[in-house]
């Protein structure tokens, strides 16, 4: 393979021919995950399939934080057909190497994601105050919300405008989850009190990486987006595979504990997932 020094002169159209020729898959698009990833140099790939926001997103993080994430080498676009090309990480996912690391190494794997969800929740997008913040993807207007955990569906699931409007749609599968029989309680109500922060929203063992000097990576930030703080717990709480009877624990001790909102959202998530249908 070449590097991208060696062909970062060449066309969108000719890197896109690198993608599509390219032997090196390391994740490909299926029926529910839209994304693909392939190498096309020693030291870079190529993501399609993710969302305009996540370039955007990734180079943000980058430039705000210390955060170890793959640097945006640039943007591809041509017709309908976008993605982009970042840096190549070699390493191992945390799902694929976690049994094979010991005690110490798991404690610093985990206090690392707990510095980088503190330091994503005090990055602001430049020029904007957090009050001036949409819920979502990174965008000058309002996007439709997606997370792999909370579901928020086309229908229904945003533009969001301001957390009020979240939060009545959050309600609303209150109201349908009761309509349906489910017996919740009197007062449950989605919880608005905390600030929108820059959230991954899929803190999972395959999107957790270490390099060969023990760096920890976040990657796939297709998701991200602005959320209440809360939101990470949750997905993290549903995503992380790893620890079994401690995970509740430790995903408190790197995201916080918010077991209320986490009830909050299992009250309420067949309205979320079947009852989308059906409303």
């Amino acid at each position: 393979l070449s590097s991208w020094g060696d062909i970062s002169s060449l066309t969108d159209k000719d890197l896109f021919a690198l993608f599509d020729n390219s032997e090196w898959r390391l994740s490909e698009a299926t029926y529910f995950i839209k994304t693909s990833v392939r190498r096309i140099a020693y030291d870079a790939v190529i993501k399609t399939g993710g969302p305009d926001s996540e370039p955007l997103t990734i180079s943000l993080v980058r430039a705000s934080s210390s955060i170890a994430v793959p640097g945006v080498l640039r943007v591809l676009n041509i017709g309908t057909r976008k993605g982009f090309v970042m840096e190549y990480i070699s390493g191992e996912t945390v799902e694929k190497c976690w049994e094979h690391l010991g005690l110490w190494q798991h404690f610093r794997i985990l206090w690392s994601i707990r510095s980088y969800i503190r330091q994503l929740r005090r990055i602001l997008v430049p020029n904007t105050p957090q009050s001036k913040h949409f819920p979502g993807p990174i965008g000058e207007v309002p996007q439709l919300c997606y997370g792999p955990t909370i579901h928020l569906r086309p229908k229904g699931g945003g533009p969001f405008a301001s957390c009020d409007e979240l939060a009545q749609w959050f309600n609303h599968k209150v109201e349908v989850s009761r309509r349906f029989g489910r017996n919740l309680p009197p007062h449950l109500a989605f919880d608005s009190s905390l600030p929108l922060v820059l959230t991954h929203f899929d803190i999972a063992p395959h999107n957790v990486m270490v390099d060969g000097n023990y760096r920890v990576w976040l990657i796939d930030w297709e998701h991200a987006g602005f959320y209440p703080q809360w939101f990470e717990y949750v997905a993290m709480y549903n995503g992380w595979t790893l620890d079994g009877r401690w995970k509740r624990w430790i995903v408190g001790f790197v995201a916080g504990f918010y077991e209320r909102q986490a009830n909050f959202i299992s009250m309420i998530g067949w309205a979320i997932h079947t009852g989308h249908f059906v409303q």
